[in-house]
């Protein structure tokens, strides 16, 4: 947690506004993070407003956890995907929405995730009302030489210009990650940007006690079903894991998405459809099982920031095996709590998940290294972290007015 700001809680009660695209039930990890840190800055106090999309018969607006959440319209479709003309609606109907809402609301400072699409009503918000914003840098949202999906390069390189505007306008820039603070200094090598990290809720995502050699071991990842996940990896590599493991095994793949029918026809063909179950999407509130009943957690994204999955497994107590990205390798080291892989290798992974699944008594060793190493990452103290950063730019604004 490099350069994260301290982490006393706030010296005075705020009015905070909070854009996002994604909330739940809809979206991936940053709709969690919106939702949990909004959940502790009312529970330490603060009026807290949220500017979330609409999504089917999700109620237009209510409270959640002690703070506000209203739903713009916007032609939002599925729930785990957003295209770029539906973040697009996003962005002109929240940004009118937050015109009118901070008349009546008068925030004292503007908590944006994602700079785009959430960043416009931000933008406004400090040009017309001169209220500070900060912008959560999460991952997709920061460009990058090879996106997924590939078009994503040449939508970078439209909004590149609208991307530096609105980090420039704003007071903070908040990374998830080191390796993501890095990646956006490549866009703009001048820019400030604080790391802090994403979290867990410990209590919720608690060890378990785990056999080192199960009758079965049980391997289970989480995500949305789409390329940039790298499930495709995962299961290419199944047949030379088969052929090396000394243990038996099973993949639990939890999640949903467009990319679905691919990968059920892709293990077909390799036949290996007796060791892979799609689970299909979870609620949340049933996750902790998932991971408690796992023995090993596995990641192969092509791109993070920080995923709150891996967080939420460590938690539970399990062994990693994952992509090295940004965000991943900041939470894992080799052979201590995890192996990693470079994005993208099928042999790699093979190697990394066959060495965990015939490792028995390590892999609960590393287990409980997962546990310790996470230990610094609760909401709370996530929480306070940006609290304090906002009374820091808020003072400052204060001092530079006087």
């Amino acid at each position: 947690m490099n350069d994260t700001p301290r982490t006393s809680g706030s010296c005075a009660n705020r009015k905070i506004l909070m854009f996002n695209h994604e909330f739940p039930p809809i979206g991936g990890g940053g709709g969690w993070v919106s939702y949990f840190l909004g959940k502790h800055f009312a529970a330490a106090g603060h009026d807290v407003h949220l500017i979330t999309s609409q999504f089917r018969d999700c109620p237009t607006d209510e409270k959640v956890e002690g703070f506000h959440v209203h739903r713009v319209p916007a032609l939002r479709k599925n729930p785990d995907v957003c295209a770029v003309h539906e973040m697009l609606t996003y962005s002109l109907s929240s940004s009118i929405y937050g015109l009118k809402l901070a008349k009546k609301f008068q925030p004292d400072i503007v908590q944006v995730f994602f700079g785009i699409p959430a960043g416009g009503g931000a933008y406004l918000l400090q040009k017309f009302r001169d209220v500070p914003y900060l912008v959560f840098l999460g991952g997709r949202d920061v460009p990058r030489s090879n996106p997924d999906p590939p078009y994503y390069r040449w939508l970078y390189l439209l909004l590149k210009p609208v991307i530096r505007a609105i980090w420039l306008s704003a007071s903070a820039l908040v990374a998830c990650s080191d390796g993501l603070r890095t990646l956006a200094m490549e866009t703009d090598a001048d820019v400030n940007i604080d790391v802090i990290p994403d979290g867990l809720d410990l209590g919720r995502f608690a060890p378990t006690p785990r056999e080192a050699c199960p009758k079965t071991v049980r391997v289970l990842t989480i995500g949305r079903l789409i390329p940039r996940k790298g499930f495709q990896f995962l299961i290419r590599a199944l047949p030379q894991i088969v052929e090396n493991a000394a243990h038996n095994f099973e993949i639990e793949i939890v999640g949903d998405g467009p990319y679905l029918g691919e990968l059920v026809k892709l293990a077909e063909n390799l036949g290996v459809t007796s060791h892979i179950h799609f689970a299909g999407s979870v609620p949340y509130s049933e996750l902790p099982q998932k991971y408690r009943h796992a023995d090993i957690f596995i990641l192969p994204s092509l791109a993070e920031g920080m995923p709150l999955v891996v967080l939420e497994a460590m938690g539970t107590g399990l062994p990693i095996v994952a992509s090295r990205v940004q965000g991943i390798d900041e939470l894992v080291e080799e052979g201590v709590n995890g192996e990693l892989f470079d994005p993208g290798d099928v042999e790699g992974l093979a190697r990394c998940l066959v060495k965990l699944i015939n490792a028995g008594e390590e892999r609960i060793q590393m287990g409980k290294s997962s546990v310790e190493r996470v230990k610094p990452y609760d909401w709370k103290h996530i929480a306070y972290a940006y609290l304090a950063l906002y009374d820091d730019i808020l003072a400052k604004d204060k001092s530079h007015i006087s």
